[in-house]
């Protein structure tokens, strides 16, 4: 994860937070619901906005200078939000806190090394999950990736500070990865990254769901509720407990 250590200091003008995405995480939380898991929280955005709206929440990530930049911030809006330097294959270990939401967005559990490494964490979630809790997950489509041949997704600029992120995919058929390959162009200098994603297909995930133990839950095409298909951009699963 050294890429993510260099870029940590971008990550905010990468991937700012989504008012999309704040709403469907809040609209899974009734008024008395408010303990909430941040998982692989990258620098916190989401976080700090849900600590903001009043919830009690907790993050992880395994990359330290992620967790720091989310403390900073943190500080700086005189926030309480619990964080952890943490690999999501242990977090079962970093509470006694059962949470009313837990989410892990941002194509970040296809890092994982394998599917039974998923399975067993979404196992972890929901033993941390209150009995009427949600969990979000997302990830890139990549039955859209594998089916239709797609090998880059939309470069992220801004041109107020000068940044460029690119993000392009080789899919092995022989060993079923897609190599992530990454490129930030910033005024200090060019970082480029490579690493291995598991690219797990909607019926995969749906296996990995029920082999996890949960029953209910719903695709999603994107964060305003469209139906999941094919041609969907991401994979957004709405899990309940």
């Amino acid at each position: 994860m050294g890429f993510y250590d260099e870029i940590s200091k971008y990550y905010d003008y990468i991937f700012p937070a989504n008012k999309a995405q704040m709403l469907f995480l809040q609209n899974l939380l009734t008024k008395d619901q408010k303990t909430v898991l941040d998982v692989a929280c990258g620098s916190g955005n989401y976080s700090i906005e849900l600590a903001k709206a009043g919830y009690d929440v907790t993050a992880i990530d395994s990359t330290k200078e992620m967790i720091e930049k989310l403390r900073q911030k943190a500080q700086k809006e005189k926030l309480n939000i619990k964080s952890y330097i943490c690999d999501m294959r242990e977090i079962i270990n970093i509470s006694p806190l059962k949470y009313h939401l837990i989410f892990c967005i941002g194509n970040s559990i296809v890092h994982l090394n394998s599917i039974e490494e998923i399975t067993d964490v979404l196992r972890q979630m929901k033993s941390l999950l209150n009995k009427n809790g949600s969990l979000v997950l997302q990830i890139i489509n990549y039955d859209r990736i594998i089916n239709f041949g797609v090998t880059e997704l939309p470069k992220i600029e801004n041109k107020d500070i000068g940044l460029e992120f690119e993000r392009k995919y080789e899919f092995s058929k022989d060993k079923n990865i897609i190599n992530f390959n990454t490129k930030l162009k910033v005024k200090e200098g060019v970082y480029r990254n490579s690493i291995e994603l598991l690219p797990i297909k909607s019926l995969e995930f749906e296996n990995i769901l029920l082999n996890a133990g949960f029953k209910t839950y719903k695709f999603y095409g994107d964060f305003n509720y469209s139906p999941y298909n094919e041609k969907s951009y991401i994979l957004l699963l709405e899990v309940r407990n």
